[in-house]
Parts: C-alpha cells; sequence; structure tokens
C-alpha cells in the first residue's frame, strides 16, 4: 500500500511540474532555498541568504517547514510539498541542506541549478547511497520509486578530503562536489560575537565562571523524525559521582527529536542550554566536547580543545550505519565504552591529542578564513542575472 501511494504521489508530482515547465519561464533571478529541518534560517543558510540578499534585484524564496506528526501533520506538509513545485519549477538555482522529495521525483528543468549543501559538515558517518539497504539508508525497492539524491547539479563539502565520499553518497562525479568551505564554520571566526556570547554567558551563570564546562552533544540516533533507543546513552548521574573533581559542569545540546526522550533534572552539574544557546555558542563557550558519532567534531577541531568519544555501542553502531574511516584511528581524542573510563579520559593530560585534533582539523576543513558563507554566495551568483525574468 504504501509503495502503491509513493508512485501515486510522484505521477501528481511529476505531471504538475511538467505542466508548470511548460506554461512558465525560469526566472534567472530567482534562487529558492529549501528545507525540512527547520522552520526559520539557521546554519548553512543564514549567512549564504544574508551575502545574497545584499543584490535586491534577486528573488529569494524560502521553503521551510517540519513534518509535523500524525496523518493530518503528513498530509499538510506532502500539500507543502506539492504547493512548492511552482517554486522549484521557476528558479535558477535550488539550494537544499538534506533529502528534498519533490527534486527526485520530477523531471527538472536544464536552467535550473540544484546545489546540495549538506547539513553535516565532514564526511564521518555514512549516508545516501552508502547505507543502501542498511537500518539508517533507503531500500532498494524504494530507489526504484523515488532515486533520492538525484538531480543535484553540485554539492558543497568542506574540504577535498571529503569529496569521494559524497560521490559515492550521492552517486554524483567527484568533479561536481566543490571543497568551498562550510559556511557554518564562519562562525568561529566572528570574535566579536564570541565575545559577547560569552560575557553573557558568565553574567546568567557566574558561578560556573571557573568550572571547566564539558558540551555533551550525542547524535541523531534515530530515522526521519523518530528517535530510537535511549536518546542519552551517557549516564549523567554516574559521571558525576565518578569525576573526582567536583569543579566540572555538563552543558547539554540535544537534537530537537531526542529531548522528550532524554530525562534529564537539571541541578550543579547538568544544564539543558539546548533552548538557550545555539550549538555554535556552547562550543565556544565550552573547554572540551563529549560526543559519540556526531559531526559535530568537525567544526569542533577548530577551537582546538579536548574531543572525548563515550561509545558503549560502537559495534551495532559499526553494523547499522558504519563510517568512511576506521572509527578508532579517524577521530581525534580517546574512545570509552564506559563512564569510569570516560572519566580517567577527563581527568587525563591531553596535551598529546592537541597536534591530532590541529592534523585532523587542517584535513578535513580546508577554508579556515571565516570567508566560507562568501564563498558559496559567489558560486551561487555566477548562476544569477539580475534584475532578468
Amino acid at each position: 500500500m504504501k509503495t502503491f501511494l509513493t508512485r501515486i504521489v510522484k505521477g501528481v508530482f511529476g505531471t504538475a511540474y511538467k505542466l508548470l515547465s511548460a506554461l512558465l519561464p525560469v526566472q534567472h533571478n530567482k534562487v529558492v532555498i529549501a528545507s525540512y529541518r527547520e522552520d526559520h534560517l539557521s546554519d548553512n543558510f543564514k549567512d549564504v541568504y544574508e551575502k545574497l540578499k545584499q543584490d535586491p534585484s534577486l528573488r529569494i524564496t524560502l521553503l521551510f517547514r517540519k513534518m509535523d506528526k500524525g496523518l493530518i501533520g503528513r498530509a499538510a506538509y506532502l500539500l507543502h510539498l506539492f504547493s512548492s513545485l511552482y517554486h522549484l519549477a521557476t528558479c535558477r538555482v535550488l539550494l537544499l541542506d538534506d533529502y528534498y522529495f519533490p527534486l527526485y521525483v520530477v523531471p527538472k528543468r536544464k536552467e535550473t541549478v540544484a546545489i546540495q549543501l549538506w547539513h553535516a559538515c565532514g564526511a564521518f558517518k555514512k549516508f545516501g547511497y552508502s547505507i543502501v539497504n542498511k537500518p539508517f539508508g533507503p531500500s532498494s525497492d524504494y530507489l526504484k520509486i523515488v532515486p533520492v539524491h538525484s538531480n543535484y547539479d553540485y554539492a558543497i563539502v568542506s574540504a577535498p578530503a571529503a569529496v569521494p565520499h559524497f560521490a559515492e553518497a550521492f552517486q554524483m562525479e567527484e568533479k561536481q562536489i566543490l571543497p568551498l568551505g562550510i559556511p557554518r564554520t564562519d562562525y568561529f571566526y566572528h570574535k566579536e560575537h564570541i565575545r559577547t556570547v560569552l560575557d553573557e554567558f558568565h553574567r546568567a551563570y557566574p558561578e560556573l565562571k571557573h568550572k571547566k564546562k564539558l558540551l555533551y552533544a550525542p547524535t541523531f540516533r534515530g530515522s526521519g523524525h523518530h528517535q530510537e533507543g535511549d536518546a542519552t546513552p551517557l549516564d549523567l548521574l554516574q559521571l558525576k559521582s565518578a569525576l573526582k573533581l567536583k569543579d566540572y559542569v555538563v552543558m547539554l545540546h540535544l537534537h530537537p527529536y531526542m529531548r522528550k526522550h532524554a530525562h534529564t533534572e537539571e541541578d550543579d552539574f547538568v544544564l539543558d542550554l539546548t533552548d538557550s544557546y545555539s550549538l555554535y555558542d556552547l562550543m565556544a563557550i565550552s573547554d572540551g566536547l563529549i560526543t559519540d558519532y556526531s559531526s559535530v567534531i568537525f567544526e569542533y577541531s577548530l577551537l582546538k580543545r579536548p574531543m572525548y568519544f563515550y561509545c558503549p555501542d560502537l559495534e551495532d553502531y559499526l553494523e547499522e550505519r558504519d563510517f568512511y574511516y576506521p572509527f578508532e584511528s579517524f577521530v581525534p581524542g580517546p574512545i570509552s565504552k564506559d563512564v569510569p573510563s570516560l572519566v580517567h579520559d577527563i581527568e587525563s593530560d591531553h596535551e598529546a591529542d592537541k597536534k591530532r585534533i590541529e592534523a585532523f582539523s587542517q584535513t578535513f576543513i580546508t577554508h579556515q578564513d571565516g570567508k566560507s558563507s562568501e564563498r558559496v554566495a559567489d558560486f551561487i551568483s555566477s548562476f544569477l542575472t539580475s534584475g532578468a525574468d
């Protein structure tokens, strides 16, 4: 039944797009920025948008909408996607940051340039066509109906090291994968903003000024909009009691789909700051990162601060998802599978990891100049004609 409905939706979308393409011209000064991940501009899109809108002759359309749960929520989201076909059929540039169903089921016009600005920095966990028929990936049967990650003209990545992996994940030629840099890494070069964030944080939490602040940012373990299993594998109460030194505090930043499963209670050791600060603000505030398989390690490496990998389910994750590199030799920090080992890592000397983090950063983030947003915006602008219809 699901397969039948998918075929029907694909047929309706394809027919509507063809009709719109036959009736309407491409607007050569029109950019569409689309995502199902957020309902507002954030991360990679924000600074690129700010650069583009400096040209008042450009037409920029934002298509942001999260899918609500339930039958009504899904129906409303499907209607939103259908109504978006007008903009897909008439834009010169389509900018995405993730999976986008309408693009995969229509005969995209040659005049439209589709650019994938993937939401994760670097290539770490396998995705796309690299995980076909795995629990986290698309099935072969689904791909016969909906060829996901198709119709991209270009993808933008953080470094040449990521190019072959993105080419594999998207089934694209390597020459279409451009290492222009990831716009959101520009955050770490906005020194005045970071100073302001630090000052505001210390005013809000003066008791934490001299404590060591550990950011805990675990990866999202679900698929789609669903979290599977325990959202926070790390037992924070056990961590608190095991730390010999009491001058630590853990700052939480959880994926939106994880929060309702987290069951965390704030005290003098745990602060859930997901709603109060952006992930990048918390990176700047923190003294170290605890994570597992999150791609946040690429951005965090720019800070040259310690990273601790708490991975009690590493073997399971390897089987279900896998990585582009051998995990143990790839990550720039110690790996632990139980709390006592994690505590030992946290309380140990970190000097040995500094060179490793520096080398990791240089390999996977080539452009460390705060100008990635500008490069991406310039690349998009190269396809646009100011004032044209």
